[in-house]
């Protein structure tokens, strides 16, 4: 019997490749990365590639939207703006064990835009990745969106979820069915998704996390204190190279 099929939206980080791999067991799977100008897009590249031969995915995309980067105003796409170092957040997820607890932990104040947004990037991402399974037909867009990172970027929330997917009813040719967008990390915590991850055999080593683009991860952004601290309070070995 025909498998679905499903797309994956793969940053080549630990949350979407999980993602990816709990797709795997239920869909044929199609990745989708997008370089929007972020600083560490090589090094993204790189572990997308690796992951997909992991898995085994059925294809891959890799699609450029410049404008985002042409936009500015992010650390992570603007060379002008230094990606801030986030050695305040050590240990601190270590030891959240609920979203509310994560959420006073490591939230920016509401009024402060993080210098790490960028702007839309979720919706633009989930957009054009609407019209990739569309045009395959596929039943599902996966993300590896989270509870941790939804406490400071409300488009890894449940609510823009459930928005998003309301819109795509609209949002496809008559005779499609709009595919839906499977968030399976949306409740959890970065160890927790961790441990997720070694149960389902996703390939943790294979990731890239760091918000710069060098031989190794960096070690003070926040990105990757987040990962030293989710291998930490999961009691797993971190097979990562940090700098610092």
């Amino acid at each position: 019997m025909k498998m679905k099929r499903a797309v994956c939206v793969c940053s080549g980080g630990i949350d979407s490749t999980v993602a990816a791999t709990i797709a795997k067991q239920e869909y044929e799977i199609y990745l989708l990365h997008v370089n929007y100008g972020q600083k560490a897009w090589r090094r993204e590249r790189d572990a997308v590639l690796k992951v997909s031969k992991f898995l085994g995915a059925k294809d891959v995309k890799f699609v450029s939207l410049s404008f985002l980067k042409e936009l500015g105003s992010s650390a992570l796409t603007d060379m002008a703006i230094e990606v801030p170092q986030r050695l305040d957040l050590l240990n601190d997820a270590a030891s959240a064990t609920t979203p509310t607890a994560s959420k006073n932990a490591t939230q920016i104040a509401k009024e402060e835009t993080p210098p790490t947004w960028v702007p839309c990037r979720n919706l633009i991402l989930l957009s054009l990745a609407s019209a990739y399974a569309e045009v395959l037909r596929a039943h599902a867009i996966f993300t590896g969106f989270n509870a941790e990172e939804a406490a400071s970027y409300p488009d890894n929330s449940e609510d823009f979820v459930e928005r998003f997917n309301a819109t795509l009813e609209f949002a496809v040719a008559s005779f499609s069915k709009p595919p839906v967008v499977i968030t399976p990390l949306v409740k959890l915590l970065k160890p927790q998704i961790v441990k997720l991850g070694m149960e389902v055999g996703a390939p943790l080593e294979l990731t890239w996390s760091c918000y710069l683009g060098g031989e190794r991860h960096c070690g003070v952004c926040e990105s990757c204190v987040r990962r030293k601290n989710a291998f930490k309070a999961a009691g797993v070995e971190d097979p990562t190279d940090y700098e610092r």
